[in-house]
């Protein structure tokens, strides 16, 4: 064949193949049938070539992407200096971002009937906590924030900003409740207690329109810090400095004298030494959960459990606390008549049809049984307490001491109605009225509770 002529036919079908890969017709230039079906047979070949040759500039354009990455890495031209505050609109950027987070993912939050926000004694107890963990990146009412913590990027802010304010009560415990990533906030420390978190948000309400003196009365009650009260702190008698400042703390919440500061915590004074001890062992090894407890308890020894254990046991109870901590009752705090009755029905006899045992058989005793030392004395507790805890033993893992399986067992056929009987019923009794029992159940005289 002649070279020529074969260049030719070479150079023709080069072309019909570029018209036929560009959506040609290759009739258009009278090219036969069979070769328009070879320039369709071709064209799959020819794409893989195509795509053959553009590997290599992807694998560079790759390799050098990834180039590109380290040295930045390695050279570190950004400066992430705290010192130097943020890049312009970046802080915007994200605390916009943080409140359309927690104003969507809050939605389906929902307060529990029995937190009542304006509750004093919630607002103290939120107050407490506010001093013990927030308090020193946040400042408090008359007090400014640290100047090593404002050098923080991002700075924690000053929750008297109206811009806080504006926050839901529904917002306010999202962002307490799970903490904010990446700025030193923290979640709450107590697994399963979300119930702890509306005291902050109850004290969060009200922080703006609490004076400097107010909130130290709110925070510390009797204990008045050095430097905040004018009066210095108190001292316990028999107690070492270490000691001594743990119970300061304790007395915050709980009362000087143990008697829970009308009910902004739970009375501990004349509870038995065998009880507290094991509760805060609890504590100390979150078995027991409690954003509040654990951070107070975990430092503690164990020889320095037992004396805070035996402080508390050995403080005189009362059916009354002092005329400062037990103001009159207001009429709508009176529990209902009806509901008292029932959740003193519960107590004595329980509910064989939903295998609810009664609560005496254990807390109170009866006849030989006596209740073992290791039980707590509920009769005189708030409300609030009594109904948050029996709701934790029936909905969910509420560990603590070695009993606790006997609570889980005995909440769980309890009615949210029953739950607040048995709370209306105990809140409304003296505290002292299990004592006796208690001290015989000590001495070794009485019977042992019986296993549920």
């Amino acid at each position: 064949m002649d070279p020529a002529y074969a260049n030719g036919e070479t150079r023709r079908a080069d072309a019909v193949l570029r018209d036929v890969a560009g959506g040609g017709n290759g009739r258009d230039r009278g090219l036969p049938g069979d070769a328009q079906m070879k320039a369709s047979e071709d064209k799959p070949r020819r794409n893989r070539a195509v795509f053959r040759l553009l590997r290599l500039p992807l694998g560079v354009i790759a390799a050098m992407a990834i180039l590109g990455v380290v040295l930045v890495y390695l050279a570190a031209p950004l400066n992430i200096a705290a010192r130097i505050g943020p890049y312009p609109g970046v802080a915007w950027v994200l605390h916009t971002y943080m409140k359309q987070w927690a104003r969507n993912w809050s939605y389906w939050v929902e307060k529990p009937d029995y937190v009542d926000l304006s509750n004093p004694a919630l607002v103290r107890l939120g107050a407490g906590y506010y001093e013990t963990g927030c308090a020193a990146c946040h400042g408090a009412p008359g007090r400014e924030r640290n100047p090593l913590v404002r050098l923080m990027e991002p700075a924690p802010p000053s929750l008297a900003s109206e811009e806080v304010a504006n926050f839901s009560d529904k917002e306010l415990y999202w962002i307490v409740w799970n903490g904010v990533r990446y700025t030193a906030m923290p979640g709450w420390t107590g697994d399963n207690r979300q119930d702890e978190v509306w005291a902050i948000v109850a004290f969060m309400r009200e922080y703006g329109a609490i004076a400097p003196r107010d909130y130290v009365r709110l925070a510390y009650g009797e204990v008045q810090p050095k430097g905040l009260g004018g009066g210095g702190a108190m001292s316990f008698g028999g107690l070492d400095d270490r000691l001594d400042k743990t119970v300061q703390d304790c007395a915050r919440c709980h009362g000087r004298d143990g008697m829970g500061r009308d009910g902004t915590a739970p009375k501990l004074a004349g509870q038995t030494h065998e009880y507290l001890a094991a509760t805060l062992d609890g504590y100390a090894s979150g078995k027991r959960a409690s954003g509040i407890m654990q951070p107070i308890a975990a430092p503690l020894s164990g020889d320095e459990v037992e004396r805070l254990a035996a402080h508390y046991a050995d403080l005189p109870s009362r059916a009354v606390a002092s005329e400062a901590q037990a103001p009159a009752r207001a009429a709508a705090d009176v529990p209902d008549g009806a509901l008292v009755a029932l959740g003193q029905r519960i107590a004595a006899e329980g509910d064989p049809d939903r295998f609810v045992p009664p609560c005496g058989a254990c807390h109170e005793g009866s006849g030989a049984v006596r209740p073992r030392a290791e039980y707590p004395r509920i009769a005189g507790q708030d409300s609030r307490f009594i109904e948050a805890w029996l709701r934790l033993y029936r909905d969910g893992p509420a560990g603590g001491t070695d009993f606790a399986e006997v609570m889980h067992v005995s909440a769980q056929g309890l009615t949210d109605r029953q739950i607040k009987a048995l709370a209306a019923w105990y809140s409304s009794r003296p505290y002292d009225a299990q004592a006796g029992a208690v001290e015989q159940a000590r001495s070794g005289d009485a019977a042992a509770a019986p296993p549920y």
